[in-house]
């Protein structure tokens, strides 16, 4: 059986020993570092498109954020509903991420996987961003 401890903004999950989960912490005070220094662009995604991975305290932490720099609401919800249906989803929901940086993926385009680095190998749909695609 799982039970979850919360002490001064760390979560732990302890496990049962027979199932063998690993403990997670969440840090809060992590969280408002990064929202410190994240840019804009990254807190909006975080918030929007890939809130289903994310714990609600979190959240809330890059929502407290993104309103002390006057990002309204409705400009969270016009980011969401700008991304919502072109992000690429893994089988299991979660936004896939670009070849080339941590945005989410919204392209798919062929290309080589590659052996060491310069080694074609086979044909292979590599993902991209938005500012990573082809331009056409």
């Amino acid at each position: 059986m799982l039970s979850v401890n919360l002490v001064e903004g760390k979560m732990e999950i302890v496990p049962d020993k027979l199932l063998g989960f690993v403990i997670m912490h969440l840090d809060l005070e992590k969280v408002r570092i990064y929202a410190k220094k994240a840019d804009n662009r990254s807190l909006l995604d975080r918030v929007t498109v890939f809130r289903q991975g994310m714990e609600p305290a979190a959240i809330e932490i890059i929502k407290k954020e993104l309103l002390e720099r006057g990002i309204s609401p409705a400009d969270i919800s016009q980011h969401e509903s700008a991304y919502k249906d072109l992000v690429i989803r893994g089988p299991e929901g979660l936004p896939r991420l670009c070849k080339k940086c941590a945005l989410p993926a919204i392209s798919r385009e062929w290309g080589w996987l590659k052996i060491f680095g310069f080694i074609p190998l086979l044909p292979w749909q590599h993902l991209y961003c938005e500012e990573h695609k082809t331009r056409h």
